[in-house]
């Protein structure tokens, strides 16, 4: 089934409700390009992809993310 979607002034389109639940989407998709076609395809967050330790790789990340934005930062200096 193919539908037609609004794209807002600011590029957003709304994924319609049917297909966010068929396919599981949540919060997070990926979008490329492939012959001319966009491609948007589902994504696990940290917690999908980890499980019961999905809290703890998120807190992990943000702890990599901040380390390194310091790091970037120090260099500048």
């Amino acid at each position: 089934m193919a539908v037609v979607a609004k794209v807002s002034s600011k590029g957003q389109v709304v994924i319609p409700a049917e297909y966010r639940k068929k396919l599981r989407i949540t919060r997070l998709v990926v979008i490329s390009e492939e012959g001319g076609r966009l491609v948007v395809e589902p994504t696990a967050s940290l917690e999908d992809a980890f499980g019961v330790d999905g809290g703890r790789m998120t807190e992990v990340a943000r702890e990599i993310s901040m380390d390194r934005r310091a790091e970037v930062e120090s260099q500048r200096t």
